[in-house]
């Protein structure tokens, strides 16, 4: 794989973070780590580390860190099955040193895509589940009724004393 193909991937592997682009109705964007959320805000650190609470009513958009990657990573991927594919019987054949640089540039493409569609997919996954309302729902107040008795429950009913064998009081 040439050098500079080789430094643009690493370039945009390092370049890549994983805090997501806020969009806000009527304010600036945001540029921060979704840490969690809930129904009424989104809990996010900033890159100067500091937690800030971003109302959901006020959210317009979220780009979720990691997509690009992972269909550079797929794309890359793809090519690198590709190139295995049709490169497999020359690279069996290939001897010494120079077969064994050739393997490798055709492996390579396949090997770092796989691993760049792998952390997209993750770091894409880990924001959309910390901006998803993950929570329990609210305490509305209203308390459940209790279940129904059985028709197998023999216990006495509270206040009416107690059951004899003939069913009597």
């Amino acid at each position: 794989m040439p050098k500079k193909l080789t430094a643009a991937l690493l370039a945009l592997l390092c370049g890549c973070s994983t805090t997501a682009t806020i969009s806000r109705k009527g304010g600036p964007t945001v540029e921060a780590k979704i840490q969690r959320s809930d129904r009424e805000y989104l809990f996010v650190k900033t890159e100067d580390k500091a937690e800030a609470v971003i109302p959901r009513a006020e959210v317009a958009d979220i780009d979720h860190p990691g997509n690009a990657t992972a269909v550079l990573g797929g794309l890359l991927s793809a090519y690198g099955v590709l190139n295995i594919v049709s490169g497999l019987e020359t690279c069996s054949e290939s001897e010494g040193a120079v077969g064994v640089g050739y393997c490798t540039g055709m492996v390579l493409p396949a090997a770092v895509g796989a691993g760049m569609l792998i952390w997209g997919l993750t770091t894409w996954g880990n924001s959309l589940n910390a901006a998803g309302n993950n929570t329990s729902p609210a305490y509305t107040g209203v308390v459940p009724s209790p279940p129904s008795t059985s028709p197998f429950d023999f216990t006495p009913a509270r206040g009416r004393g107690s059951l004899s064998a003939l069913g009597t009081h």
